[in-house]
C-alpha cells in the first residue's frame, strides 16, 4: 500500500529530566526523575499516525548506533521505513527534554546525521509516492531541495517547531513558506514566523499559505484559513509530561484528515490524541486506538455544542 503521508523529521532517543522548577544560569538543582524513551519529531508522528490508521512512510537519518530495538518498535507500528538511512561514522539524534512541574521545557539536542543531511542526496522515493508530505525538523536547505524537486506535485505541511528559531532563518522561511498548503506552530513559533515574514498576525500570512495550525496547548488549537478561523478547546486532562504532545496533535489531525472528517472534527482527532499522550512519560508510551480518539473528538465537540 502506497502511503498516505510522508513525514521528514527526527528519529531521536530522548531523556526526560524531570525537575521541580527550571534552574538559573550558574545554578544547580535535584533532579526529580530521569527516563529513557524513543522519540523524535519524525518518529513520533509517523507511530502515532500510523497507529491510528494513516499508511505512514517516514524519512530520516541515523547513527550506526541506533538501536535495534527502536527500529522494531517502529515497524511494529506498519511504518514504511525505506526512507531511514544509518549512517556510519555517526551516533544517533539524541534530545535531552528538562521538564518543571510547570510544564516549562528546555531541550538540549544532539543532531548527528541529521546535522549534516543537507550534505546528503535527496529522499524523495516516498514523498513522491504519498499524498501529503510534513516537513518536520531537520536542514532547511535539504527541504527546500524536497520541496523544490517535488514542485507543487503534493500538499505539502511545514512545521520546523522549535528549530524555527534558531536553525531557520528569515531568508529560507520565506523562501520554503509558499510551498507549503499547511503550516503548524505554537504560539512562540508563530511569533517568530511573523518576524521572519515581516508581518503582524496570523491572517497576514495567509497571503502566503493556505492554513496555520496554532497549537495552544491548554487553549486548545485554533486554526486559520481565508474562510473562517477555528477554535477547538483542549481536553482537560492530568498532565503526566508534555513530550511529544504536539507530535500527537498532528498525528490525530492527520488520522481525521486521512478519513476525510471536517477540518473541525481533523483537529478535535488531534486535541484528543495529545490528551493521551500527555498522561504518560515518553512521547510514545501512551498511543491511543483510533476508537479512543474517536470517542474523545465526539466528547470535544459535543463540550462545544453546549
Amino acid at each position: 500500500m502506497s502511503p498516505f503521508l510522508c513525514v521528514y523529521g527526527h528519529i531521536c532517543l530522548d531523556q526526560i529530566v524531570s525537575l521541580e522548577k527550571l534552574p538559573e544560569p550558574n545554578t544547580s538543582i535535584n533532579i526529580t526523575e530521569i527516563k529513557r524513551y524513543f522519540g523524535g519529531t519524525g518518529s513520533n508522528l509517523a507511530a502515532i499516525s500510523s497507529s491510528l490508521g494513516v499508511p505512514t512512510a517516514l524519512c530520516a537519518y541515523v547513527g550506526s548506533d541506533f538501536p535495534r530495538e527502536f527500529r522494531s518498535f517502529l515497524e511494529s507500528k506498519k511504518i514504511d521505513m525505506s526512507d531511514v538511512e544509518v549512517m556510519d561514522d555517526y551516533e544517533s539524534p539524541t534530545v535531552m527534554v528538562v521538564s518543571d512541574k510547570k510544564q516549562n521545557q528546555i531541550a538540549y539536542v544532539y543532531q548527528g546525521p541529521m546535522k549534516d543531511m543537507e550534505r546528503f542526496p535527496v529522499k524523495l522515493n516516498s514523498a513522491k509516492n504519498s499524498e501529503m508530505i510534513h516537513f518536520g525538523t531537520g536542514s532547511p536547505v535539504y527541504y527546500l531541495k524536497a520541496m523544490h524537486a517535488l514542485d507543487g506535485s503534493k500538499r505539502i505541511a511545514l512545521d520546523p517547531a522549535q528549530e524555527i528559531h534558531n536553525v531557520w532563518n528569515a531568508e529560507k522561511f520565506n523562501e520554503a513558506l509558499p510551498y507549503a498548503g499547511t503550516f503548524f506552530c505554537n504560539e512562540n513559533e508563530l511569533k517568530t514566523a511573523l518576524r521572519y515574514t515581516e508581518l503582524k498576525t496570523a491572517e497576514d500570512l495567509l497571503d502566503i499559505v493556505d492554513m496555520i495550525v496554532n497549537t495552544r496547548g491548554s487553549e486548545g488549537t485554533v486554526i486559520y484559513t481565508k474562510k473562517e478561523t477555528i477554535r477547538i478547546p483542549a481536553v482537560k486532562t492530568k498532565v503526566i509530561d508534555p513530550t511529544g504532545a504536539g507530535d500527537a496533535f498532528r498525528g490525530g489531525f492527520y488520522a481525521g484528515i486521512y478519513r476525510k472528517k471536517s477540518l473541525e472534527e481533523s483537529v478535535a482527532c488531534g486535541n484528543a490524541a495529545a490528551s493521551f499522550i500527555l498522561q504518560s512519560n515518553g512521547a510514545v508510551s501512551n498511543i491511543p486506538s483510533w476508537d479512543a480518539v474517536e470517542k474523545k473528538s465526539a466528547e470535544i465537540l459535543d463540550l462545544m455544542k453546549r
